[in-house]
This record gives C-alpha cells, sequence and structure tokens, in this order.
C-alpha cells in the first residue's frame, strides 16, 4: 500500500513458486483475490469505504516495474 497526499493505492501479486520468465506485472491480482485465497485481511484498520474500492482494484499502470 501506497498512500501520497491522502491518496491510496494497493498492489498485490500472486506468484506460483516456480521458474519463470513473465514480468512481473503479469501476476498482479487484486487484494480482494488475494484475501479470499489465504483466507487474510490484508488492512483491517482501513475503513470499509477506502478498503472495499481499493481491494478491488487490479491496475498495475500507476506503479513502477523498473
Amino acid at each position: 500500500m501506497d498512500e501520497n497526499q491522502g491518496k491510496y493505492r494497493l498492489i498485490a501479486f500472486l506468484i506460483p513458486n516456480n521458474a519463470s520468465t513473465k514480468p512481473l506485472y503479469e501476476y498482479v491480482v487484486s487484494v480482494d483475490q488475494l484475501e479470499k485465497l489465504t483466507g487474510i485481511d490484508f488492512f483491517p484498520e482501513l475503513p470499509d469505504t477506502i478498503e472495499n474500492q481499493l481491494e478491488k482494484n487490479v491496475s498495475y499502470k500507476e506503479w513502477s516495474f523498473n
């Protein structure tokens, strides 16, 4: 999670445990997907209005993968 001037963004990855040459962005999943798979609420302290909006996002274009 990143917060800049009151704006939050999240990114989550689901990476298989094997060798791959795929770029990292191909493993981006929503936090909602990861929470369902793990049974873990990763951001329980976030207000639900913010948490629900952020956790469904699957966009990686705002992030740098350099």
